[in-house]
């Protein structure tokens, strides 16, 4: 991604977030996108090179920095929590999109819940532990390519694209639960922004994280997460076996 794009990229996708919007608060040059009030992402010049800025987990932004060249801690903000991202070939527009909606959910989550609430339109409803195998069971069904089983235990329904694991959901009225795959940096962040959602119960903790309904686990964080777990399995699938209709991710 080359630096007219970087900016650009970034402002369309802060655009689309709810209830957000640049403002010049933080000086002239400075685009600053806030919801409610709090900034989660500047776009500005460094050193000549357009740069985007972003909060991140501490943990999650020193594996960041150590992935990326292009990625630094932040100018002008606290460099545990902030992130700097310049133009560089390993920067893709996923990536940015990525780390923007990370450092919007953080800003989201440090706000109260009336507050949120409030933010362009009513908070998106909460899902049960009854709701949500279900809801999980449908839309893996809609992926194409998708089959299910039982081949480890009889309470684990496996669901696969072509050979891979994606998603396991748990029959067990005890423990009602979802895994899924993720990305490794992602782990810390989804455990500590939502309550319900632990490492992977019996896969690589790594890679799996687990999730049951409950407060902050809504349809569109579940879906997110079984589509991206869907995307991550795919990818292993040699070109010639994967789907030929591609799903609307």
């Amino acid at each position: 991604m080359d630096k007219q794009n970087l900016a650009h990229v970034a402002d369309d996708y802060a655009r689309s977030l709810t209830g957000t919007g640049p403002d010049h608060s933080m000086g002239l040059g400075w685009a600053a996108y806030k919801l409610h009030g709090k900034v989660f992402m500047l776009i500005g010049e460094v050193d000549g090179k357009s740069t985007v800025i972003v909060k991140a987990d501490p943990i999650r932004a020193a594996i960041l920095r150590g992935q990326f060249e292009e990625i630094s801690p932040a100018h002008r903000m606290n460099k545990r929590h902030w992130l700097s991202i310049v133009a560089g070939k390993s920067i893709t527009e996923a990536l940015l999109h990525r780390e923007i909606k990370e450092s919007y959910l953080l800003v989201q989550a440090s706000l109260p819940q009336k507050r949120i609430r409030n933010v362009g339109q009513p908070a998106h409803k909460s899902i049960s532990r009854s709701q949500l195998q279900p809801l999980a069971r449908r839309l893996a069904t809609e992926l194409p390519g998708v089959t299910h089983g039982r081949p480890f235990v009889e309470k684990l329904d496996v669901y696969k694209v072509v050979n891979k694991v994606f998603l396991i959901v748990t029959d067990d009225p005890g423990e009602p639960i979802i895994t899924v795959k993720t990305e490794p940096d992602q782990i810390d962040t989804l455990c500590e922004q939502y309550e319900n959602v632990t490492p992977g119960r019996y896969l690589d903790k790594h890679h799996w994280v687990s999730v049951e309904g409950g407060k902050g686990v809504t349809r569109e964080l579940v879906e997110d997460l079984i589509k991206q777990s869907y995307q991550l399995a795919l990818k292993a699938v040699p070109q010639r076996l994967k789907p030929r209709c591609k799903a609307a991710l």
